[in-house]
């Protein structure tokens, strides 16, 4: 019965590290989407506020071509209660534009994290298996060190491929720039 209860107790630490990896996993994935929702409802007000502006401006543009026609002052298109009505607008659109940057910074920080946790237990798993083939005498202290620190650099250089990836992302970097600096990076 002991290799029973062994083997029992090993099935259930298994299964209680996946419920509590799924559940973070879920989690995360949660909180992810209430937060592109949110961004999706600040573009939302941002367009409905936009468009508002858009509406303000083709008034303003009717009064000065109206005034122009008529030969009168373009000061004297009366368009000051529209300006008065378009100055909170622009304000509030200003606002929600830099509320719009706070969330995507803050889903984008979510995500290198997640990401970085991704390398880290690619990284362990390596590290584990290193330490498993060096404890049975197949690989020497030698191969080891290189092999752990050749797994080990492309999580040291987390940040400057995450930019790399973000320059080529916005088409700053092409993709054979793009692979020669993260090569020169890992070598």
């Amino acid at each position: 019965m002991g290799l029973f209860d062994r083997i029992k107790t090993t099935a259930s630490g298994v299964g209680a590290s996946l419920a509590t990896g799924v559940g973070q996993i879920a989690g995360k994935a949660t909180v992810e989407a209430k937060e592109a929702a949110k961004i999706t409802a600040v573009k939302a007000d941002i367009a409905a506020v936009q468009a508002e502006i858009d509406t303000a401006y083709t008034s303003i543009g009717k009064a000065y071509v109206d005034a122009a026609i008529a030969g009168k002052e373009v000061s004297d298109i009366g368009a000051g209660p529209t300006l008065k009505l378009l100055e909170p607008k622009l304000e509030k659109k200003m606002e929600l534009e830099k509320e719009l940057i706070a969330l995507e910074k803050a889903l984008g920080d979510s995500q290198i994290l997640q990401e970085r946790q991704i390398l880290q237990r690619e990284l362990d798993a390596q590290k584990e298996k290193l330490d498993k083939a060096k404890a049975m005498g197949v690989i020497s202290d030698e191969d080891y060190n290189a092999k752990l620190a050749e797994a080990s650099k492309r999580l040291e250089h987390f940040e400057d491929i995450r930019k790399l990836d973000k320059q080529k992302e916005l088409g700053l970097l092409s993709q054979s720039e793009y692979d020669a600096k993260v090569s020169a990076l890992l070598a």
